[in-house]
């Protein structure tokens, strides 16, 4: 995923509860910290997007609608 030398910050991010509480479950089934999901998951999205600008999370359209 990336280098241990890279220089790391913190960051903060607010989450739905159930959201959190499923990555507390992954990260105990695993041996793992929250931040280690977290991070990995982030980490992996940006592998898989690169130097992507656009969001590929947009929902289209007609599905916007139907959840209205």
């Amino acid at each position: 995923m990336g280098s241990k030398s890279r220089k790391t910050v913190r960051t903060s991010v607010l989450l739905p509860e159930d959201a959190r509480a499923q990555i507390e479950a992954l990260a105990a089934a695993n041996d793992v910290s929250v931040a280690w999901v977290m991070r990995h998951a982030i980490l992996k999205f940006l592998q898989e997007h690169p130097g992507q600008r656009e969001l590929p999370l947009r929902m289209p359209t007609a599905l916007r609608s139907q959840a209205s």
